[in-house]
């Protein structure tokens, strides 16, 4: 039990008449663990429950052996990165973290200095004086988890970090996360929609579909399940047409088509694994100018389907 972080009992929110959870169960242990679902699957609430943002109708949720309603204390040992954009154009990057970290308790010169740590850590020492309003979206996620972790947290929860960033970007914040776990000793629970961006993170997995953790455990053990449905990825950009050329001489690759006056494309893939491990050195290559890149759900909601179904 010393290693359960999260452990959740027949956990129930709704609003009115929409259902947020029914009858959550799922343990979360030490180290990364993803959690995935479609968009509208009940994340986000996981999230806000798990915070003590909100309460439960019916179960419970334990947080660090702990309830976190009305619990001003656990905070301390939460740092959570929301998937929503709350930051201030205004504002600069050190005055972000100077009120996250203010209104955490820390003060003066341990303020001064940890600001120095955790801009450190996220690549954004160079750039915290200048206005949020001119940072990229990449730098816009960085500042966010450095105001997560400013109290240095036991546990870090971070919701759609990945969310419409470029393939580059998402690759340097995956390779963030792992270094806040394996480095710096944070257990993270980080949500996306995209499966293989957390397979790239870590190997424990909790998928969730319309409120219920529907399985959890080894990504290896639903891997199969994902890989026999063709996956379709969206790629946004300007001059793409020698991606979508390149695209076509893999062996992974089922077919690309143009959208949008050939400034997005969708490609389907046979083996998206292949696919994510190569997209980002194959851009650098061809040196396109992406905007962004998504999957769509089609596929992934197929598989959950098949889980509650069988």
């Amino acid at each position: 039990m010393n290693d359960i972080r999260i452990k959740t009992v027949d956990l129930s929110k709704w609003y009115g008449k929409i259902i947020g959870l029914n009858a959550f169960k799922l343990e979360i242990s030490s180290g990364i663990t993803g959690l995935v679902g479609p968009n509208g699957s009940g994340k986000s609430t996981f999230f806000k429950l798990a915070i003590g943002c909100l309460k439960p109708k019916t179960g419970k949720i334990l947080i660090l052996g702990k309830n976190p309603w009305m619990n001003q204390k656990l905070m301390s040992d939460i740092g959570f990165c929301p998937d929503y954009d709350n930051l201030s154009d205004e504002t600069t990057g050190r005055e972000f973290l100077e009120l996250v970290g203010g209104l955490h308790g820390l003060k003066k010169i341990s303020l001064r200095n940890r600001i120095n740590e955790v801009s450190e850590i996220v690549g954004m020492k160079k750039e915290l004086y200048r206005k949020i309003g001119g940072y990229s979206k990449g730098m816009r996620q960085r500042i966010k988890i450095a105001g997560s972790i400013i109290h240095n947290p036991k546990l870090l929860l971070l919701d759609e970090p990945l969310s419409g960033a470029d393939p580059n970007v998402r690759k340097s914040l995956i390779n963030l996360i792992k270094y806040l776990n394996e480095d710096l000793g944070h257990d993270i629970v980080v949500s996306s929609h995209v499966l293989y961006e957390i397979e790239r993170m870590t190997s424990k997995i909790a998928l969730i579909y319309k409120g219920r953790a529907i399985a959890s455990g080894e990504i290896s053990d639903i891997r199969n399940l994902i890989d026999e449905h063709p996956h379709n990825i969206i790629i946004v950009g300007s001059k793409i047409e020698e991606l979508a050329k390149k695209l076509l001489e893999k062996k992974y690759t089922i077919s690309v088509g143009f959208i949008d006056d050939r400034k997005k494309i969708k490609v389907q893939v046979s083996k998206p694994d292949e696919f994510f491990d190569n997209i980002a050195e194959l851009i650098k290559e061809l040196n396109c100018k992406i905007e962004q890149m998504y999957s769509l759900d089609d596929n992934l909601e197929a598989v959950f389907n098949y889980l509650v179904e069988r």
